[in-house]
């Protein structure tokens, strides 16, 4: 019976040792299991994120480009040109400003001449272009 005893017991020693280590792994695997769960999930995350900066840095070029379109025509010297004469009244050597202030409308005739004696826009205009020297006279009155 010792032997039989002595071997029952060392079975059961080997079996709870057994049981012990299955259970320290199963915890272990468990622990491992969770931590690669969560570095998944986050690297997951991770790439979401990443791919909505890209897509918002896509967007953000897109204006920038439509930004240094903008500043680029607004700083021409073409842009600055007409600019200055609107604003300020500017001219080049040579040229001769003419503003008209009649916002009245006047038909022209045939022969270059207003209907109404002190003519509108669009007569003031015909006279400037065809009849300069009808234009001076008038533009003295």
């Amino acid at each position: 019976m010792t032997e039989h005893g002595t071997n029952t017991r060392t079975t059961l020693r080997t079996i709870r040792r057994l049981g012990t280590i299955v259970v320290v792994n199963i915890v272990v695997l468990t622990f491992l299991v969770m931590g690669f769960g969560r570095e998944y999930l986050r690297n997951r995350e991770i790439s979401r994120n990443i791919a909505d900066l890209e897509v918002q840095n896509e967007q953000l070029a897109t204006k920038k480009l439509a930004s240094l379109s903008v500043i680029e025509s607004l700083s021409s010297e073409y842009y600055l040109e007409g600019e200055a004469r609107r604003k300020h009244g500017l001219a080049k050597p040579g040229e001769e400003l003419v503003i008209i202030n009649d916002a009245e409308a006047a038909t022209v005739t045939k022969d270059g001449e207003a209907m109404e004696d002190g003519g509108g826009n669009a007569a003031k205009w015909f006279l400037y272009f065809f009849d300069h020297d009808t234009f001076a006279d008038r533009r003295e009155l």
